[in-house]
């Protein structure tokens, strides 16, 4: 695998996982969460541990998929009048 493809999966993995920790906006928050655990996943993938990164994709971002839907079920929504 060529390292700057490793190296530019890296970059956005913490990209994202400073996106999902510093925002304020609960909605770009998870967002971050969801592509943090996606781009981890195909780390994973193109590493060689096929399974490992199928298996992070499927269950962490399914489980981040989830949360999102809680997040907005549970939130306050303002009216937009």
């Amino acid at each position: 695998m060529p390292e700057g493809l490793e190296l530019l999966l890296l970059v956005f993995a913490v990209a994202f996982a400073v996106l999902s920790v510093e925002t304020k906006n609960l909605t770009r928050s998870v967002f971050g969460l969801l592509l943090f655990t996606a781009t981890v996943g195909v780390i994973f993938i193109l590493v060689g541990a096929v399974h490992v990164g199928a298996l992070q994709i499927i269950v962490y971002s399914g489980g981040v998929t989830a949360l999102f839907l809680v997040m907005i079920m549970l939130t306050s929504r303002r009216d937009e009048t």
